[in-house]
């Protein structure tokens, strides 16, 4: 067993790691969020790093294993392998350890439970084993910060592509595409003044570049696809089946990024078109 100075360092090390608000170095409370804000500023960007710390550390291994047979082809050097591959070391110690440290807060609190409110009984109580220890050779502070300093390097090499940053995990996930591709998009008809066969469409473009305009014709099932207009609103001209004559036509539109539809069909709307 460890004694209390084995206890101090590990909460040092992490003074949330069960939910605790620590102030023992007499900082202020200004002085405590500008730390914390300093520290935010240290983590890598959290659309391509994982939050959680058993994520994390899985995350990492990957990264270095990865990193470890590119980098030369990458231009990076044997000693920029060595640092990533010391620092993923550190990281499934720490990951394994907390955990480990976690689980065995549980098993004292269980024991003190047993304890204070147990049963009075001649058996003797057996005090839960801490767990092992076996550390790696340590590194710098900073893991963080290096990382996101190399990821960065990574993406100005000629040698890195797109397959090269998804095989890294270092691809930020785009976070708006879910809510994106559920949008359903309303729209207007507008009469045109001045042109046959003729309307405006008018809807909201917001995140997206632009919207396509199908139409369909009377009683047919089938939809033609009329234009895709790059904004928020567009004419559109409907060459008639029959010249000098009006025309039904049910309208719907669907938003773009870039060429790509996006999204859901928005409810359709019905238009005559004439001469």
């Amino acid at each position: 067993m460890r004694g209390n100075g084995y206890w101090n360092m590990y909460y040092a090390c992490d003074k949330t790691t069960f939910g605790r608000n620590f102030t023992n170095d007499g900082r202020s409370n200004a002085a405590d969020a500008q730390h914390k804000e300093k520290n935010d500023r240290m983590k890598p960007d959290q659309r391509w790093f994982p939050t959680n710390l058993v994520e994390q550390a899985a995350w990492f291994r990957n990264f270095a294993e990865v990193f470890a047979s590119i980098a030369l082809d990458l231009r990076f050097t044997q000693a920029d392998i060595d640092s990533v591959l010391a620092d993923n070391e550190v990281v499934q110690f720490l990951a394994r350890d907390v955990t480990a440290m976690r689980m065995y807060e549980r098993a004292l609190r269980a024991f003190q439970r047993s304890m204070f409110y147990g049963r009075n009984g001649a058996r003797v109580a057996e005090f839960p084993a801490a767990p092992e220890q076996d550390p790696p050779l340590m590194v710098n502070r900073g893991i963080f910060e290096r990382l996101e300093r190399l990821v960065r390097r990574i993406r100005t090499m000629p040698g890195y592509t797109p397959s090269v940053g998804a095989n890294l995990g270092i691809i930020p996930r785009n976070e708006k595409l879910p809510e994106l591709a559920a949008f359903v998009p309303r729209f207007r008809i507008i009469p045109s003044q001045s042109r046959p066969y003729s309307f405006e469409v008018k809807t909201t473009r917001g995140k997206f570049d632009g919207f396509i305009v199908e139409h369909r014709r009377g009683a047919s099932h089938e939809w033609e696809r009329a234009t895709l207009i790059a904004g928020s609103s567009g004419e559109i001209r409907v060459e008639p089946l029959v010249y000098g004559h009006p025309e039904m036509l049910n309208v719907r539109i669907r938003m773009c990024l870039g060429n790509d539809a996006v999204g859901s069909y928005s409810d359709q709307q019905s238009y005559i078109i004439s001469p």
